[in-house]
């Protein structure tokens, strides 16, 4: 009797249950599994194909976007713990940096997420895949080569451009890195994503970091801002907790493998991958959800 008390106070504060049988549960950590992989070895969370599939599957979409946000804290986790032990390749200097505006960011983004839903469903999210579409497709056809440097007589390949120009001793490419991450982190706790579809460019482009780096300084950074869009969505009551259970013993799994995938690919295919994956992203994002549920279950009918 106690234990059921528990429950019902535990379901009243985080959210209620989802599932009605363990194999369902199963099915879900096996789907969460091939995402964690996916995830992991591009540096994103993986909510552009988890969150449009749970609503697919009838949960509710604010539900949707704050399991997947709770679940994604231990993708970032999983990832980073692989990364961690490759040498050199989290950049935890530049990722503490942006880890505060990406907090910032996803906590207006979660607090907005209610609101659009309701008045303005759209039109972020068309500006919003409109303005990253032209970086998509430059990762694609003109993907960022790593500049070779000279070091002892030897021509070797640049992990970070260094800038000239430091502020309050931070470079340039950090203090540029930093106020875009408000976007990442924004992005995030609106539309239910990791924001590494954004922060992986971000790193690249402006943190000047080679794709290597930014991958994995993304899953770094996504800790603190998943963390923050789940937080919004716990306080609301909009977790699945038994959902989100199972998802998080398959991602964890997988996200073990992708930074071993990730090591295996050069910068320049990497990048490709990346920006074929975002275009996908960014299509799903513009086009909404709700569409994208209706033809999925039209071709089944």
């Amino acid at each position: 009797m106690k234990i059921e008390i528990w429950k019902m106070i535990f379901y009243q504060i985080i959210g209620g249950p989802y599932l009605t049988n363990i194999f369902d549960g199963i099915l879900f950590s096996i789907f969460a599994f091939f995402i964690g992989i996916i995830s992991s070895t591009l540096g994103v969370g993986g909510g552009f194909i988890t969150t449009p599939s749970l609503i697919l599957l009838g949960v509710d979409e604010s539900f949707a976007i704050g399991t997947v946000l709770f679940m994604i804290i231990f993708t970032a986790l999983s990832a980073t713990i692989a990364y961690a032990r490759q040498p050199n390749t989290i950049e935890y200097r530049t990722g503490l940096l942006i880890a505060i505006t990406t907090v910032v960011g996803a906590l207006l983004g979660s607090l907005t997420s209610s609101y659009l839903a309701t008045e303005a469903p759209q039109i972020f999210r068309i500006v919003f895949a409109i303005c990253l579409f032209p970086i998509a497709i430059k990762m694609i056809v003109f993907p960022k080569q790593k500049k070779k440097v000279l070091e002892t007589g030897e021509e070797v390949s640049e992990e970070i451009e260094h800038d000239d120009i430091v502020l309050f001793g931070f470079e340039r490419r950090e203090l540029w890195s930093t106020l875009f991450g408000l976007v990442a982190g924004f992005a995030s706790g609106l539309l239910g994503i990791g924001g590494g579809v954004v922060m992986v460019p971000i790193l690249v482009h402006m943190g000047k970091l080679s794709m290597h780096k930014a991958v994995a300084t993304s899953m770094f950074v996504m800790i603190a801002t998943s963390i923050a869009g789940a937080a919004v969505k716990i306080t609301m009551g909009q977790i699945y907790p038994d959902l989100a259970f199972f998802l998080i013993i398959g991602i964890i799994v997988g996200a073990q493998i992708g930074p071993r995938m990730a090591k295996k690919i050069n910068t320049k295919r990497l990048q490709q991958i990346f920006g074929f994956m975002m275009i996908i992203a960014l299509i799903s994002i513009a086009i909404g959800r709700d569409y994208i549920v209706a033809l999925i279950q039209s071709l089944f009918s």
